[in-house]
């Protein structure tokens, strides 16, 4: 399992930066409609949120970007 999880810290290192760059936008961009989407599902009349995986999901993306740019660094 160490030998996985090295190559993939090789394979971002490695990796070209207009490549990374356009990972690390894909992203952002899974990011920022999860969070979009999960305003969008609010229900005004119950005063609750339906749909809280999108909220989770983002912020899984978040913390998956910033983990391969910590890496990449």
């Amino acid at each position: 399992m160490k030998s996985l999880y090295y190559q993939f810290v090789n394979f971002i290192q490695t990796m070209d930066s207009l490549w990374f760059v356009t990972l690390w936008i894909a992203l952002l961009c899974s990011t920022l409609i999860c969070v979009v989407k999960f305003f969008k599902v609010y229900n005004g009349t119950q005063k609750n949120f339906e749909k809280v995986s999108l909220i989770v999901l983002a912020l899984i993306f978040f913390a998956l970007f910033l983990y391969i740019t910590y890496i990449r660094n």
